[in-house]
């Protein structure tokens, strides 16, 4: 509610996002602010940097994103790290996750990701892995996915392992 967002392209291939979230004397005690770059000079290439603070929530985060996404042919790779400061003791959290897929032909793509988040309070890291495809045939798509998540929310006996199916047909 009441947030203000600015969008503007500073030059060719870099853009400016900014948002302001302020205090409603209630839920938002007090205001909070983001802004983030986005760059796309390079054909194929997306470089995104973002720093933030989350006022409005008990522990007060202060957020910083950095992402890197490469497309080449075929083979697109991404990388993003986010670091979470938190106002509470020993709550910090940091994520990093790293994504390769290919579009084997036209029809057919399939894609490998892992990601971590480590957890400043304990000693279990969250370490999920997923694989997934895409099958496009005139107007029906399959899809699916396998995917394992160890030490859900840094619990170590947490953990789940998730498969989905998907058919879809445009008429």
């Amino acid at each position: 509610n009441d947030i203000f967002v600015y969008d503007y392209t500073l030059m060719d291939g870099l853009a400016l996002k900014a948002s302001y979230t302020p205090s409603d004397a209630g839920t938002e005690i007090e205001s909070s602010m983001d802004y983030g770059l986005l760059y796309t000079g390079i054909d194929g290439l997306s470089i995104y940097a973002a720093m933030g603070e989350d006022n409005g929530s008990v522990a007060k985060l202060d957020n910083s994103v950095f992402a890197i996404t490469y497309a080449m042919g075929a083979i697109t790779v991404g990388y993003q790290t986010n670091e979470t400061d938190s106002g509470t003791a020993s709550q910090d959290e940091d994520f990093t996750a790293i994504g390769v897929s290919y579009a084997v032909s036209d029809d057919l793509s399939i894609s490998y990701n892992v990601s971590e988040i480590d957890f400043e309070s304990g000693t279990n890291d969250q370490e999920a892995t997923g694989v997934s495809f895409s099958y496009t045939s005139g107007g029906m798509t399959i899809s699916g996915t396998h995917s394992t998540i160890d030490n859900v929310a840094g619990t170590a006996t947490a953990d789940n392992t998730g498969y989905e199916v998907n058919f879809a047909f445009a008429f």
